[in-house]
């Protein structure tokens, strides 16, 4: 009788525990920190801008994206139809816009917190970020990370632009390697300055 009352009561707090982990992590999800709601907010309105520009056509010079397709690898449909004779709106558009729209919906009411969205728009408007790119007082590491990290959104939006590379994994992969760079030697200049 004591190992059924041990056991049973071993199982209940293994129980419990499972419930918090899975609580927190969906509160981790849905109330996210600044750092992953700064993520949230701006993945989410890139998928919003690729996913209009799908829509558009000028996504890429020949294919159209199905959202389904690519994020399910071609399990359920081809991820890239030819865009002549491809539909200009599908489901999959609308679930991916409908995904995109809630990341940005999650990561900026975290980001406005207990102020307004006029307030936090306007703190994005009149932010000061720009002084990091000449700051050499601050160190090199901020200088250096900033600029690495604007010179990945202009490679990736000249590329864009000019070639419909919006989707070009070439693209993606110099763009996301300049940007994390630009972020990790950022998280230096921080540390530096902690120190």
């Amino acid at each position: 009788m004591p190992r059924l009352i041990t056991a049973t009561l071993v199982a209940r707090l293994m129980s419990d525990v499972g419930e918090r982990s899975e609580n927190n992590m969906l509160e981790i999800l849905i109330k996210p920190s600044t750092t992953l709601a700064n993520w949230y907010f701006w993945v989410g309105l890139l998928g919003l801008m690729l996913a209009v520009l799908n829509i558009l056509g000028l996504i890429h010079p020949t294919y159209r994206v199905s959202w389904g397709g690519l994020f399910t690898f071609e399990y359920t449909n081809q991820a890239f139809g030819a865009k002549d004779d491809a539909a200009a709106l599908v489901a999959s558009d609308l679930i991916f816009i409908a995904l995109a729209g809630g990341v940005t919906f999650l990561g900026a009411r975290s980001l406005i917190g207990d102020g307004t969205p006029a307030e936090w728009l306007n703190s994005l408007a009149t932010s000061k970020w720009y002084n990091d790119l000449f700051d050499f007082e601050a160190g090199w590491n901020l200088v250096l990370g900033t600029w690495l990290m604007v010179a990945s959104m202009v490679f990736y939006f000249y590329w864009g632009i000019m070639y419909l590379g919006w989707i070009d994994p070439g693209v993606y992969s110099i763009s996301i390697s300049l940007m994390g760079l630009g972020l990790v030697l950022r998280m230096f200049a921080s540390i530096d300055s902690d120190e």
